[in-house]
């Protein structure tokens, strides 16, 4: 993971709408975990040859079969017996006993497997060769070391990643209902962790279920393993206190996202559109006030060590940013059992992620501490000017014409109250505190797996491949 105090300047910040998120920081090597987990090399052999572009979006335009997790990707498909869902893994194996052993290329959104979402990945990976027998394994790629966040579903759909995370914030342009669902991530409260469980659910329920999401990754050539996974909402990490709309008043605040701009815009703030990895030194040298961003990388960044005071909305969040796991023809010309395995880890992937980044917000918490700052709500005066801007923005939704925005909106709706729900039945506590949250996490954190797999048997088993 690039150090923040080696990112460096290339120029003055902007003041026009951002196209995306510029987070793509590459490694400078990768990492080898333990296992038959690899790391990934530039070329091997798992293919005889690339498909060319022309033929590859044919052959993708004739297979192509939206709303699951069996088509969409180009090459020969796989067939073969399946097993039921909860299957043991020798199963599995007997299903694949004819199989070649194959070794896919996965891209993570980990920087290393030391990161958090990294070991969560890993789980997923050592899970998948478990069911397989080792049939099906993994070279992990960290760090975007194949292709950025932005061009991870070009990768896959040529065949370069086989499974990857990509990033559709970065590119709205190409993810156009995928960002009317980003843009109502703000009406729904931060907290440290019950909330933020029943967003990603309802979420990812909401994503599956519009055909224009599944659409949009299946143009362009992938098969959609999970559409869309929120990270915990973004914080507001500022230099200095800022609550109150007169501490927003022409502060210079980086964004990274269109709905971050009109939030900060009707704070009476300045947005600035800068490449992520400027924000370090950007808030050193008091270029920025303030930075938005996921509390996990304020504090895998060092934003929190020169911007510790953090503010957040009293209903509502600054927004949320999503991943996507996306797969190829590799993924395609696996016999049904093997996909089978692969979509079957999420039941621990799903539990694993939810973990990952809930004890990263703890981590943050710790660090905001650390460097004598605090976590804050809104004062009525800028709350006022927030929820006026949420407001805009689900207006804009409702009235999109890339996807049914009304019946999006509700459907996010309806599906936050069913999880926030079920999370409180599953024991998952509704803490407000963050900074009493990351004490008794420290302490006894909790145990997000039984809610994990809730959220794989409602939203992903009737995706099943079948």
């Amino acid at each position: 993971m690039l150090e923040p105090t080696t990112a460096r300047m290339s120029g003055g910040p902007s003041r026009r709408p951002p196209a995306g998120d510029a987070h793509t920081v590459r490694a400078a090597g990768i990492t080898r975990p333990r296992g038959a987990v690899r790391e990934s090399r530039p070329h091997r052999g798992l293919r005889s040859a690339a498909l060319p572009a022309a033929v590859l979006a044919l052959a993708l335009g004739m297979s192509a079969c939206a709303g699951g997790a069996g088509g969409g990707a180009g090459g020969e498909a796989g067939g073969g017996e399946g097993v039921e869902y909860g299957a043991s893994p020798e199963e599995y194996q007997a299903a694949l006993e004819d199989m070649e052993p194959v070794t896919l290329t996965y891209q993570g959104g980990g920087a290393s497997a030391e990161s958090g979402s990294g070991k969560a990945e890993l789980e997923f990976a050592q899970r998948v060769e478990e069911l397989t027998g080792g049939k099906v394994t993994f070279e992990m790629a960290w760090g975007q070391s194949v292709a950025p966040f932005d061009e991870v579903t070009e990768a896959v759909a040529d065949g370069r990643i086989d499974i990857g995370v990509e990033i559709p914030i970065y590119t709205p342009s190409k993810y156009e209902a995928i960002g009317e669902l980003i843009s109502l991530s703000p009406s729904t409260p931060s907290s440290p962790v019950l909330t933020e469980v029943a967003t990603t659910a309802a979420a990812l329920e909401t994503a599956w279920d519009t055909p224009e999401v599944v659409e949009n990754y299946e143009e362009m050539g992938a098969t959609v393993l999970r559409p869309m996974f929120f990270e915990t909402s973004n914080a507001l990490m500022c230099t200095e206190p800022v609550t109150s709309a007169a501490d927003f008043r022409g502060k210079q605040i980086r964004v990274g996202s269109a709905s971050d701009f009109t939030i900060v815009e009707a704070l009476d703030a300045s947005p600035v559109s800068m490449q992520f990895t400027e924000a370090y030194e950007a808030l050193q040298r008091n270029t920025i006030d303030c930075t938005l961003g996921g509390l996990r990388i304020g504090a895998d960044y060092g934003f929190l060590e020169v911007a510790p005071h953090v503010s957040l909305p009293q209903d509502g969040a600054w927004g949320r940013n999503p991943t996507a796991l996306v797969a190829g023809p590799g993924y395609e010309r696996l016999p049904l059992a093997a996909k089978q395995a692969i979509f079957d880890s999420f039941e621990v992937f799903t539990g694993a992620g939810l973990t990952a980044m809930i004890d990263s917000s703890a981590t943050a918490v710790g660090m905001i501490e650390d460097n004598g700052g605090e976590v804050a709500r809104l004062e009525d005066d800028a709350e006022s000017a927030f929820q006026g801007a949420v407001e805009e923005l689900r207006a804009q939704v409702e009235a999109s014409d890339a996807l049914d925005g009304a019946a999006a909106a509700a459907s996010f709706d309806e599906g936050y109250e069913k999880w926030a729900a079920l999370a409180e039945e599953s024991g998952i506590p509704a803490e407000d505190d963050y900074h009493a949250f990351a004490q008794e996490w420290e302490g006894s954190p909790l145990d997000l797996q039984p809610f994990g797999a809730r959220i794989y048997e409602e939203i992903h088993l009737p995706r099943r491949p079948e």
